[in-house]
């Protein structure tokens, strides 16, 4: 029996092993969310999404419902990534996961509200300037 014929099985199990791990709905509570917005540098190696507009929530576009509790999320901090340094000024449409929630906790009102956290999966240039 030659190597390839003795490797190709274990090829196999591995194949769908990893295809079903893919597969496998996260149950952390996080949703998927489509946004768009201008990607801003926030601090030494942290980036922030500005101007944000939700366009879609696990796939689907945001329902008139949302609309207005989505409206108010005008910044999203991004977590992971990679390095998204060059396309820093850029406006951006990215794909992640987040907690976030509609109808959250209110904060106390003499502080800021704290913008939600996006895990990034995917980015894609919409434009190459915020303006």
């Amino acid at each position: 029996m030659s190597r390839a014929a003795r490797i190709a099985p274990a090829l196999a199990i591995v194949a769908v092993a990893t295809g079903l791990a893919a597969q496998a709905p996260d149950n952390d509570g996080k949703r998927e969310f489509t946004v768009s917005g201008c990607l801003l540098r926030a601090g030494y190696a942290g980036y922030q999404m500005d101007g944000v507009t939700v366009e879609a929530i696990e796939g689907k576009p945001v329902p008139a419902s949302l609309k207005e509790a989505t409206a108010a999320l005008k910044k999203w901090t991004l977590q992971g990534g990679g390095n998204l340094g060059p396309r820093v000024g850029e406006k951006v449409q990215i794909v992640g996961r987040s907690d976030w929630k509609e109808g959250a906790a209110a904060q106390a009102a003499d502080e800021p509200p704290k913008p939600p956290a996006l895990e990034v999966k995917a980015v894609k240039t919409l434009a190459p300037s915020c303006s």
